[in-house]
């Protein structure tokens, strides 16, 4: 017998214990004065959800802290993923424990029945395919989800191509979550005062010629690894075409996450020197950093405001170049 998330329950709502007052409170507590609009979107949080909430908005207006706070006083089994790491999840659940995606997905959940899902976004074929699977599984179930996203659900996977590939998902969101706008366009990262965790990383100017050879093997797996410049105190030093331009994926910087405290990216170039692959693997490496808080330090060939102003930016190219603005300048 196939075993199932079990069925929605009428008598069970984790967002019953979310107030207004209390998500106020919480940004009170942390310092934060509220914009009028992250104010109206406290409200529209706090307000009755049958079933969850997709929160999206520009990069840097709050929502993964409003989303942490709301989990935070949810009293129900739950968990929080990033996106790459609910992905990854899944994807070794289904590999190690021979599962189909359904099941795969009531062993990722367990005994949880709120869900965060931070940074929801979609811009590959494969993965539109296998989220739209999940997301219909766990929304057909009686595990409540609340999901952040710099999208809207019309925008998931806006590529023209491969769009109707992610339609069903996006119908499961708008028919069964309710869709909050984190209106406005300030970046609240580029003026924050936070300097722990990855904030406490740097931006560093450095000659093209200062780099030295790596000498260091990393296992990333059984049979992969990176050759890295040193690894000293739980910092991994490693060369930007060892990290970036070398084929590596996101669970690669997922494992790297896990094993270090602090990562120091040696060399980057110049951006006209970025081929687009590159360019994407550091957005990639920036997700998992900023998600796990680890620190950063980078030493490059040009400046941030140099960088930002590249015609040849990945997609997502915001959020990357909003979280690189919280980098000390070294």
């Amino acid at each position: 017998m196939t075993p199932s998330l079990p069925a929605p329950a009428a008598t069970r709502n984790p967002f019953d214990t979310v107030t207004e007052e209390a998500l106020c409170a919480a940004a009170d507590s942390a310092g934060h004065t509220l914009d009028p609009e992250q104010r109206a979107a406290v409200a529209a949080l706090a307000a009755p959800h049958s079933r969850g909430a997709y929160l999206h908005g520009a990069v840097g207006r709050g929502k993964s802290w409003l989303a942490d706070q709301v989990l935070k006083l949810v009293a129900t089994p739950k968990r929080r993923l990033h996106i790459h790491s609910f992905l990854r999840e899944l994807q070794r659940t289904m590999s190690t424990e021979r599962l189909p995606l359904p099941e795969a997905v009531t062993h990722l959940v367990g005994e949880a029945r709120f869900l965060l899902l931070d940074e929801f976004h979609v811009h590959d074929i494969a993965d539109a395919i296998m989220l739209r699977r999940t997301l219909v599984t766990l929304l057909d179930s009686d595990v409540s989800v609340l999901m952040t996203s710099n999208y809207p659900p019309t925008r998931l996977l806006p590529d023209p191509t491969f769009h109707e590939a992610i339609l069903p998902a996006v119908e499961a969101i708008q028919d069964q979550l309710d869709v909050i706008e984190l209106g406005g366009d300030h970046d609240w990262r580029t003026s924050s005062t936070h300097s722990g965790g990855f904030a406490s990383g740097s931006w560093t100017l450095m000659p093209d010629d200062a780099c030295p050879a790596s000498t260091v093997d990393v296992a990333l797996s059984a049979t992969r690894a990176l050759r890295a410049l040193a690894m000293q105190d739980g910092t991994l030093s490693v060369t930007w075409d060892e990290l970036c331009v070398q084929p590596r994926s996101v669970n690669d910087y997922l494992t790297l996450a896990r094993d270090f405290s602090a990562i120091s990216l040696v060399g980057l170039p110049a951006p006209e020197e970025i081929e687009p692959e590159p360019f994407q693997r550091l957005a990639y490496l920036l997700d998992v950093l900023v998600d796990a808080d680890l620190p950063l330090d980078v030493t490059a060939q040009v400046s941030r405001e140099e960088l930002a102003k590249a015609k040849n930016l990945p997609r997502d190219a915001d959020r990357m170049l909003s979280r690189l603005s919280m980098l000390r300048q070294g």
